[in-house]
């Protein structure tokens, strides 16, 4: 967190009680643990750089915001969790090992959804501004 903070990261804060398992249940997934580890410590945020900006959603965010854009009835087996832009970062579930990968908002066939990481926690090292 605290190499977050300094490369100019702005955390929405933890989360509210329940919310991590409230994501799990409502879209039926164990999150990766270096996933749920940064949503319980950090809740989401987003990049204070122009040049390097991503929003990650906070754990409601998640919840309200894969409701409203459908990305998991659209895209069963995906789980959104942030955006840059129009493009959209996801969790792929559909292989052994969840990795993490990117579509545009407006994408409508699998053929849209490409690998970024096999870790959130590589993704996230790549997204931070230096």
């Amino acid at each position: 967190m605290q190499l977050m903070v300094a490369s100019g990261w702005r955390s929405s804060g933890p989360p509210r009680d329940g919310a991590v398992e409230q994501i799990e249940r409502e879209f039926d997934c164990t999150l990766p643990p270096d996933y749920r580890r940064y949503l319980t410590q950090v809740g989401g945020g987003e990049a204070l750089a122009p040049e390097a900006y991503t929003g990650l959603w906070s754990a409601v965010g998640v919840i309200s915001l894969n409701r409203r854009l459908k990305i998991p009835w659209n895209f069963p087996q995906l789980l959104g969790i942030g955006n840059d832009g129009f493009l959209t970062y996801v969790i792929d579930f559909r292989t052994g090992s969840p990795v993490v990968a990117s579509l545009g908002l407006s994408s409508s066939c699998w053929d849209d959804v490409v690998t970024e990481t096999d870790t959130f926690a590589e993704w996230l090292e790549r997204r931070l501004p230096r």
